[in-house]
């Protein structure tokens, strides 16, 4: 078997330099799906590297739709087409659907009832043989509202690399939140600015950075010292995640599961997770258990959370201890990998069975 995949961003880094910082403990598992799914990776580099006139144009389409047309290019080169992400899954499923290809397509989506995405989901569905969704909400959008047959939807609870991130021990004297997507660092903010311990946002203010979920870190008025911001890379953010006493995740109220990587990598490191209580987060956090749930908007409960957890150290070791545990039970980088590659033999089963 050998297939094709589409992923954000723009360059990998080479095969043998990730796995030598995979050996070296520097980096998470990435290339494990690479190599048991025997995938070419592509992205918006492949885009900017095509020659003439073709790549003139793609270069000036909207960045998923060149990405997609690069992959139907080269889907008769594969047994099989992975999206993973709507941006170029759902024109990649429209051109199959126009050309009455008979690729065998498999999507890894994540936020499919945004009325836009679900508008064109409702229409090409028919080309996506296989659908992974890991959010209990996304599945009974797809089900109840675009009417997507049940068997052909794969759910899989979302990855982490339980091997990179792990506990580490040491001294805990501080506290972090980390991510961008549909984050309420507002409500943070207003929830931490005088309390006295040191806290760190790992998210990326550059003030010319187009991202709406952290603008709330941009001009703001002068914070106290013992607040911090600013991006970490692998190293540095576990570093962050194993001197925190737990971790916090404001959202803004949404149907899906925003903060669910930040989520598994802190339980995965034995934390204790504070999260804001919204419709879509809901398949793994347990109240009381592995973490607290606060309401939307309210600087007032997420301060009280915060100094709860602060002045109860064996409490947060305890929710850490059963965080752990559930990623060792469900969330693991291998049992998501060996669900895609199934969901992919299934997608070929069902193509090169079904007549022309």
């Amino acid at each position: 078997m050998k297939t094709l995949t589409m992923v954000r961003g723009r360059g990998r880094r080479p095969l043998a330099e990730m796995e030598a910082r995979e050996a070296a403990d520097e980096w998470p598992r990435d290339t494990l799906y690479e190599k048991r799914l025997a995938s070419d990776m592509i992205d918006r580099k492949d885009v900017d590297l095509l020659p003439g006139a073709s790549g003139w144009l793609y270069r000036r389409l909207p960045p998923g739709l060149a990405l997609a047309l690069v992959a139907f290019g080269r889907r008769q080169r594969y047994d099989a087409v992975v999206s993973w992400a709507e941006a170029f899954g759902l024109p990649f499923a429209a051109l199959l659907k126009a050309t009455r290809s008979r690729t065998p397509h498999v999507a890894l989506f994540s936020w499919i009832s945004v009325p836009k995405k679900a508008a064109v989901l409702r229409r090409v569905h028919s080309h996506i043989q296989r659908l992974v969704l890991w959010s209990s909400g996304q599945y009974e959008f797809a089900v109840n509202s675009l009417g997507i047959p049940p068997e052909r939807i794969v759910r899989l609870r979302w990855l982490v690399d339980q091997k990179f991130w792990r506990p580490m021990g040491g001294p805990t004297d501080m506290a972090c939140a980390a991510g961008r997507e549909m984050r309420d660092y507002a409500t943070l903010l207003e929830a931490i600015h005088d309390w006295p311990v040191p806290f760190h946002i790992a998210a990326n203010a550059e003030a010319g950075r187009r991202d709406r979920w952290t603008s709330d870190l941009r001009g703001i008025a002068p914070l106290p010292p013992q607040i911090t911001i600013g991006s970490r890379p692998y190293p540095e953010l576990r570093a962050l995640y194993a001197r925190s006493r737990f971790v916090v995740i404001p959202l803004q109220p949404s149907d899906t599961d925003n903060g669910i990587t930040v989520m598994t990598e802190a339980m995965a490191m034995g934390k204790a997770v504070i999260c804001t209580q919204v419709e879509g987060q809901r398949d793994l956090l347990e109240h009381k258990v592995n973490g607290l749930f606060v309401p939307p908007k309210s600087p007032r409960a997420l301060r009280e959370a915060i100094e709860y957890l602060w002045s109860h150290p064996q409490e947060c070791e305890r929710m850490g201890r059963e965080g752990r545990r559930k990623i060792e039970q469900l969330h693991t980088l291998d049992a998501f990998v060996s669900g895609v590659r199934g969901a992919v033999e299934a997608a070929i089963e069902e193509v090169r069975s079904s007549p022309r």
